[in-house]
């Protein structure tokens, strides 16, 4: 075991205590202690190769900074005003514009691309209702499906309350967690 793994493993109580009083914050159940937990280790790790000993603060004290910081941007996006109805509303409309295309050309795809076209629509949308609700809801409003205008990066960090960097991260993550759920 490295000494980085058993700092991880050892920081479990501090980085524990953080996220209960963060998440006693939002009692309405839309802050998870276990997924502020999760990003406190994100934050532990982001600390461990900044920290420069010679300056003359302990590391818990420094590292204390990251995980909060870690912590207090996914309950930004965990708590963001999105409104949204259920995925099926939300994809159901660009499947009905889609629909109105191919009624105007109705030789513009083949049935082959039509079924195709089909199941991966229904692919995202099973996709979507599994990975988690702050990566559903980052991607659902970063694509547009919220309002139905894609957002860039720097628009979607200042959405969610986020850096660009932390944005573009959180987007990688929820981005490859959906890809994982969609079939091969």
């Amino acid at each position: 075991m490295t000494a980085r793994d058993m700092l991880l493993v050892k920081s479990r109580d501090f980085i524990r205590k953080i996220a209960k009083g963060i998440s006693y914050q939002y009692q309405d159940g839309r802050v998870s202690e276990d997924d502020l937990v999760q990003e406190g280790y994100f934050g532990l790790l982001e600390a461990i190769p900044r920290y420069k000993p010679n300056k003359g603060t302990a590391f818990y004290t420094y590292a204390g900074y990251w995980v909060r910081k870690f912590m207090w941007e996914a309950a930004n996006i965990f708590t963001a005003p999105v409104e949204i109805g259920s995925l099926s509303d939300v994809i159901g409309d660009e499947e009905r514009t889609e629909l109105i295309q191919l009624i105007a050309d109705p030789y513009s795809e083949t049935p082959e691309q039509i079924v195709i076209r089909a199941e991966t629509i229904e692919d995202v949308r099973t996709g979507l209702r599994e990975i988690t609700a702050r990566e559903r809801i980052y991607l659902l409003y970063r694509y547009g499906f919220t309002d139905g205008d894609e957002h860039p990066i720097p628009e979607t960090a200042a959405h969610f309350h986020l850096t660009e960097k932390r944005a573009k991260k959180t987007e990688r993550a929820a981005l490859d967690d959906l890809r994982s759920k969609l079939p091969r």
